[in-house]
């Protein structure tokens, strides 16, 4: 009979005891890691670390009625920000506004989408003006105006540039352009901002989006 025996020094032991130590480092390690990888896409799919885009607003609406966000609660908003003296990118960017709120009624009956123009330009841009500008385009359209800072804060809550020339603020000179970015905004019934489409997308690439986003919600 075989009898194998082994010997243990006190180096071998302290040898196995620090590779003991480092392995469970190591795994400790990689498990506080793991942790924090899953933490970190958690807070992603929930939207945490965005810039923040959307918020109340305090304006008139073109019948002279002072309006906020909170009375258009319960409906689907789309914003855009414009100007009646605009000479082209508006009147595209309205028009298209108008063909997604008629695809959408024809497609989805049980949901109530309201466009809605606020104004950039309140120099010009009366409530008399803004209401008979609006009638080209769709008769659902809304149209909100304010003192410039109430514009102002509104622009700068859904992260939207506007300028005006300097020529703006003379009360003799109406003849400019305002300057600003082109978006509109879908805004869901809670006053939550979800998406924003630009000029390049077109009337039914927009349409899409919404009606995927609302099925997804199990709208």
């Amino acid at each position: 009979m075989l009898i194998c025996s082994f010997r243990f020094g006190w180096k071998s032991v302290a040898a196995f005891i620090a590779a003991s130590g480092l392995l469970y480092g190591y795994f400790s390690y990689e498990k506080t890691k793991l942790a924090e990888q899953k933490a970190i896409a958690a807070q992603r799919e929930q939207g945490v670390g965005k810039p923040t885009i959307g918020g109340p607003f305090s304006l008139v609406d073109f019948n002279g009625v002072p309006v906020t966000d909170m009375d258009y609660r319960g409906k689907f908003m789309l914003l855009y920000f414009g100007y009646t003296f605009c000479p082209d990118v508006c009147p595209e960017e309205l028009d298209k506004m108008a063909k997604v709120v008629e695809n959408l009624k024809a497609l989805r009956k049980d949901q109530t989408i309201v466009p809605i123009f606020i104004s950039c330009d309140p120099k010009r841009d009366s409530i008399e003006s803004i209401k008979e500008y609006l009638k080209d385009f769709h008769p659902d359209f809304i149209g909100l105006t304010g003192t410039h800072s109430q514009i102002k804060r509104a622009a700068k809550a859904y992260r939207l540039y506007f300028s005006a020339p300097p020529l703006a603020l003379d009360d003799d000179d109406s003849d400019y352009l305002v300057d600003h970015s082109i978006f509109f905004y879908l805004v869901d019934p809670d006053g939550r901002y979800i998406s924003h489409f630009g000029k390049q997308e077109t009337a039914d690439t927009v349409t899409e989006k919404i009606v995927d986003f609302l099925k997804s919600k199990g709208l």
